[in-house]
């Protein structure tokens, strides 16, 4: 099978099976997790689980940045662009270069479509319908790609029982 064909396939069965599973566990809006799914999906295990690292961390960053500024100021344009400002200076200095985009974005979904009343409740529903979504891409790219996913426990194994020997 060409690997663009295969790359399709992966990519289309994540989406619908993150959908199906989504819709079956009555997410509050599941499309956040199909696309989360989508965009974490690559053409190797490797590179899926590197995504979905940056991605988790950026949409948390995001959501406490956001549910937290909506709490505190409202959604006023200036709070939002505060939050926006503080987001990435916080990816910075967490050294998660690579998050704060989608941080920056999560603030944006945040704090856009939230209220202050429910500020707590969007931001918490945005990082579990993102996290959703990049746990079903993983365990797929997992099914698909069984000889690095065993390869790489088995070194997060080896470096966690060295750490406990010491």
């Amino acid at each position: 099978m060409k690997p663009i064909v295969k790359q399709a396939f992966i990519t289309s069965l994540t989406a619908v099976s993150c959908l199906y599973i989504a819709r079956w566990c009555r997410l509050p809006q599941p499309f956040w997790a199909v696309m989360s799914s989508i965009v974490v999906m690559q053409a190797d295990a490797k590179a899926t689980i590197s995504a979905s690292w940056m991605r988790v961390a950026g949409t948390l960053a995001g959501a406490l940045v956001g549910g937290s500024f909506l709490t505190l100021w409202g959604n006023h344009v200036w709070a939002f662009g505060a939050a926006v400002g503080a987001v990435v200076i916080i990816c910075a200095l967490l050294r998660l270069a690579e998050s704060y985009r989608i941080a920056a974005v999560t603030v944006a979904v945040v704090m856009l479509m939230g209220n202050p009343d429910s500020s707590w409740t969007t931001a918490i529903d945005r990082f579990l319908e993102v996290s959703f979504g990049i746990l079903v891409a993983l365990l797929i790219s997992a099914v698909f790609n069984p000889s690095y996913v065993y390869q790489h426990l088995r070194a997060v194994t080896v470096k966690l029982s060295d750490k406990f020997k010491k």
